[in-house]
């Protein structure tokens, strides 16, 4: 059956659909455990879905093929039709026809398949029409004889089969197995170890990183056809590795496919290189087996003739042959131990007295007893040292194990948790040349000139710019059409008319920018920036327990705690045979390991995306701050109602490192009844950033500053900063001279000498340079690094029940001060920006040319009985209306009608804040931003059916187009204008004109009005009433004659029409 490829490529979507969301739907709703699990199943299932099917059903059935035992059906596989079809076109043909195939057997009926192999069978299928059967056996090795046929040839039969092939002629091989090592293999006991063996290799106890070293021969395999095509297609080779258990059968746990190297007699002799060969547990990754398989054709004199081997050893065990194995080296290992953290129960009681052991290639080290883990978790004994041969090829090194054991009483001690380092690459040491001080070659870079180099902010700009026009501007929630835009953000915020004028003319001038400093904004964690802050110690997750068929993602369950420390590996000196503890190569640079006490300072600055915990689909979300013992909650200040809170929160906590060094924000939904929802949470390693050369405790800001919104907040000066960076990296002190800082052979130009005005005297400052070098500090040769600039960073937040899916991300930023230095200044101010009051005055003067909808029906003669409505979007409970201008013959109207829309409005955002319940349950208002709109819509007043509606006006008040200055000149072409065209009235305060009204893109009337934005304590001072109230009332129109007098003429037509119609039939 043909069908259409557009056909099925729908059918395939929709199914694929369907199932991802009756899977999704299921994973919901289960526990987390199971959800594990499903999570696993989905991930797999896609897979087997996401390749569109070339039919939805094969004509062919597929070909199964059974293991019995007893005449019961144990193991099967399954081929499908189209890989073994037979065609005469080569191209045509099933990609397994005619060829010597390998399938491994499956488990029959709905039982769990499991790690293990259930069988291996080599086939040699051909499917094809009977026309084709003399082809059946042309790809099948050679030198067969073919057994009697299972039936006579009849018509419908005509070509013979062979019941069997029997090969006389066969090849006699030695397959020698090199089975060197392996790494990362799966834990298979209870402690997080193995006990590894490979079928069959001897058994290596506690390890997840066996060095075997030994070569497993096989004798006398038999391999038929002819030798060239079993060199080129060998047989494929399966190694199964098993953990051994005291008690009970072996447990299987891993398995790989690798194929051997073939030597047939005559050919040259090269020995095997050893590879990484990955093993697998069914689906889930087992680790690497480092081995080389050789199979070599034994000649007709005998086994003798083959390249030597090594002699056993007394345990008759071969070693792998000496030109296969690395060429090894003697390497030296330091190890720094600093600290273990987070470390959990194990068999129910704390650890209290751990010690590390450190383990590569049977050599090793371990560290000092920690005496109480509680009071200190670091290590008094910092490193330590030892040899080791390790391949010269880097791709062969073994792994590292680090172990770590708690003594506890009665000499007795516990295994805690593993870590295994696969790769050795990263801690081998490089040398450092050192940074000439003054060299003849010392070359020169210019640093930027920014317009305005000023010690102390202007005040003009302080009283207009706070920490949220930075923020703000750094998000990019302004628009990006240039300077003008963001001048607009600043001078909303201004207060005072009187300075308007002078204000605007500094707004417009080039010395906004300096002005207007931006922090950097990072998308994810500042860990993921910095390579985790482990540039001097790194951080290894200790692992416990066994992985088990059933649970594929158990990983974090696995983790039962950390240890700090590090590694430098190099090649041992010829000239000395032991080192001294006191030049260690690891020591450089490394920070003192004592108790520090220090201050922090959390922001929190807002979150997104917050997972909803309410039923309503929203959350009441509230901080709370743990470090060590200290806990934070700030309950009262939750928000209501928000899944995107701006917080605007700023804590501090004393702690003392290493002992709280670990900060956890978590973000709970506020319930005012029952216990409140928890909704994520994110974990800062604070001691990583403190000692990290990158100087992450508090991030450097663009342009120094002492007062102002960008004030200088750091408790030492760039000066300082720049002379602590030198001397801890042992380079000379930094030489200061006027426009110019040299540090070792580069040399820093830039501003050195500062005047705030023409007639005061010039001050010479090298702060503002050398915060240019700081943020260049990259640049200087092998000490230098990126450091931290001033910065939010955004954290993704997590659920330990809902493991790999964001609950939301928070935007924070962490300073950390040393108490033994001076304190800095104040914590910056970022309390959320108050909304400010306006109010908004709106009289509606006239309209014009208003469309007529009523028509009378005795003098056909078209009219409308006009009044306007007002109101702010968001508002709407506050819409007003006029009075009603009746019986209008020409569209226009006279009102005189004032309307008064109090609002609350945050200038830097231009927005409109609007604070409500969304309905009659809620308990807690609503607070949504949007922008401040105003409309304005005409209508038609009906006495005996609802009114119709003429036109509508929408004005943005922070944009709208120019008003026209009479009724003529009045068109739709005005709401076309650029935004270079349009005005706001919180530049404007007051405006007057005419605006047109419009439906369906029709100009359907027009409007005079006038605009006036006042705040309140302005519109407290001067009052207005609604309408023509008092205070300032506004006088009646003039169309109240003329109402009276259209009346009077409207009755007296009525009469006479009457009248006439009373005599029409006399007539």
């Amino acid at each position: 059956v043909e069908h259409h490829p557009l056909e099925l490529e729908t059918t395939s979507t929709y199914s694929l659909t369907c199932l991802t969301k009756s899977l999704f739907i299921d994973l919901y709703f289960t526990n987390c455990c199971c959800f594990k699990n499903r999570f696993f199943k989905l991930g797999t299932c896609l897979k087997a879905v996401n390749v569109p099917l070339s039919q939805p059903q094969h004509t062919v059935p597929d070909i199964f093929i059974w293991m019995l035992s007893n005449h019961k059906r144990i193991a099967y596989t399954r081929i499908p039709a189209k890989d073994v079809l037979y065609s005469p076109v080569k191209e045509q043909r099933g990609k397994h026809c005619g060829k010597i195939k390998t399938h491994f057997l499956k488990l029959p009926g709905k039982r769990p398949p499991g790690w293990n192999i259930h069988g291996k069978v080599d086939t040699y299928l051909w499917l094809g029409s009977s026309n084709y059967a003399h082809a059946i056996l042309d790809n099948l090795p050679v030198g067969y004889e073919t057994e009697a046929p299972l039936a006579e040839s009849t018509e419908s039969h005509p070509t013979l089969y062979p019941a069997s092939l029997i090969y006389k002629t066969k090849n006699i091989f030695q397959l020698r197995a090199h089975m060197y090592q392996a790494r990362g293999l799966i834990a298979a006991d209870s402690s997080g170890l193995s006990d590894p063996f490979a079928k069959v290799t001897f058994i290596i106890q506690q390890t997840l990183s066996p060095t075997w070293n030994q070569m497993l021969l096989f004798n006398n395999i038999q391999l038929h056809g002819e030798a060239k095509e079993i060199a080129e297609f060998p047989p494929v080779i399966i190694v199964e590795l098993y953990d051994d258990d005291a008690v009970g059968k072996s447990e299987y746990i891993g398995a790989t496919v690798a194929a051997p190297v073939t030597k047939l007699v005559g050919d040259k002799y090269d020995p095997p290189k050893l590879n990484y060969h990955p093993l697998y547990c069914g689906n889930l990754s087992g680790g690497d087996l480092l081995a080389a398989f050789e199979l070599l054709q034994v000649p007709d004199s005998g086994p003798e003739n083959l390249p030597p081997l090594d002699p056993p050893d007394a345990s008759l065990i071969y070693a792998v042959p000496a030109n296969i194995r690395p060429v090894l080296s003697k390497y030296r290992v330091e190890v720094l131990f600093w600290g273990l953290r987070e470390l959990k129960k194990v068999q129910f009681l704390s650890v209290d007295r751990p010690q590390v052991f450190i383990e590569c290639a049977s050599k090793g080290v371990k560290s000092c007893v920690i005496q109480s883990y509680k009071k200190n978790p670091n290590f008094n004994i910092l490193t330590d040292q030892f040899e080791v041969e390790l391949p010269e090829n880097e791709l062969l090194h073994p792994p590292l194990s680090i172990c770590v054991v708690d003594w506890r009483a009665f000499g007795r001690s516990t295994l805690v948790g593993t870590h295994t380092i696969n790769c050795l690459k990263q801690f081998l040491y490089k040398s450092k040349e050192p940074l000439v001080s003054l060299a003849k070659g010392a070359y020169i870079v210019e640093v930027d000139k920014g317009k305005k180099k000023r010690t102390v902010a202007d005040e003009s700009a302080e009283n207009v710019i706070d920490w949220w026009s930075k923020y703000y501007a750094s998000m990019k929630k302004v628009q990006k059409v240039g300077k003008f835009t963001i001048y607009n953000l600043i001078y909303f915020s201004i207060h005072s008319n009187t300075e308007t004028k002078r204000f605007v003319l500094f707004f417009l001038s080039s010395k906004f920018w300096s002005f207007f400093f931006l922090l950097k904004i990072y998308d994810g964690d500042l860990e993921s920036e910095f390579n985790n802050f482990e540039d001097w110690v790194k951080t290894f997750e200790l692992l416990r327990g066994k992985i088990t068929e059933e649970d594929h993602t158990d990983f974090e369950d696995r983790i039962v705690g950390k240890f700090k420390g590090c590694f430098c590996i190099y090649k041992t000196p010829e000239d000395c045979s032991s080192g001294n503890g006191d030049s260690l190569r690891i020591l450089q640079g490394l920070p003192p390991n004592q108790s520090m006490n220090v201050l922090i300072r959390i922001y929190i600055v807002a979150a997104f995306n917050l997972s909803p915990a309410d039923p309503d689909g929203k959350s009441d979300p509230y901080i709370v701050l743990r470090l060590g013992e200290t806990e934070i909650k700030d309950r009262d200040k939750y928000i209501p109602k928000q899944l995107n809170p701006i917080f605007g929160r700023s804590f501090e906590i004393q702690a003392t490192f290493p002992k709280e060094s670990l900060l956890s924000v978590l973000i709970y939904d506020y319930d005012l009844i029952g216990s409140d929802d928890f909704i994520g949470e994110t974990k800062i390693d604070l001691e990583n950033r403190f000692y990290s050369r990158h100087r992450a405790t508090c991030g450097l800001q663009s342009q120094y500053e002492i007062e102002g919104y960008n004030a200088w907040r750091d408790a030492l000066k760039p000066t300082e900063i720049l002379s602590k960076l030198c001397k801890d990296n042992k380079l000379d002190k930094p030489i200061m001279q006027p426009g110019k800082i040299q540090i070792g052979n580069k040399i820093f130009t830039g501003q050195t000498v500062f005047q705030e005005d023409e007639n005061e005297e010039p001050v010479e400052s090298y702060e503002h340079l050398a915060l240019k070098v700081l943020s260049s500090w990259n640049e200087i040769p092998e000490v230098g690094c990126k450091l931290v600039p001033d910065h939010i960073e955004t954290r993704p937040l997590y659920h330990k029940d809902k493991p790999g899916m964001e609950q939301g991300r928070v935007q924070m930023w962490v300073d950390i001060f040393p108490k033994d230095m001076p304190l800095p200044g104040p914590p910056v101010d970022i309390s959320p920006r108050k909304p400010k009051g306006y109010e908004l005055r709106v009289i509606i003067w006239n309209t014009e040319d208003v469309i007529l909808e009523d028509e009378n029906i005795f003098t056909g003669q078209k009219s409308s009985d006009i009044y306007v409505k007002g109101w702010l979007k968001g508002l709407e409970e506050d819409r007003q209306e006029t009075d009603v201008h009746y019986n209008s013959l020409t569209g226009e109207g006279n009102f005189n009608w004032r309307f008064v829309f109090p609002f609350h409005y945050l200038p830097p955002e231009k927005q409109m804040v609007v604070c409500k319940r969304e309905n009659i349950f809620s308990l807690e208002k609503t607070e949504r931003k949007m922008p401040p709109v105003l409309v304005l819509q005409v209508w038609d007043f009906e006495r005996l059916s609802s009114d119709d509606f003429l036109g509508s006006l929408e004005m943005n008040l922070n944009g709208f187009p120019r008003a026209a200055k009479s009724a003529k000149r009045c068109d739709l072409s005005t709401e076309m204008e650029t935004e270079d065209n349009k005005i706001s009235i919180f530049q404007q305060k007051r405006i007057r004109g005419w605006w047109p009204f419009s439906k369906a893109g029709e100009l359907t009337g027009k409007v005079e009005a006038e605009f006036h934005l006042v705040t309140d304590e302005e519109a407290e001072k001067n009052p207005v009433g609604k309408a023509r109230k008092e205070p300032e009332p506004l006088e009646k129109p003039n169309h109240y004659c003329d109402l009276l007098y259209n009346l009077y003429i409207r009755t007296l037509e009525r009469w006479l029409f009457s009248k006439i119609a009373d005599h029409v039939p006399y007539i």
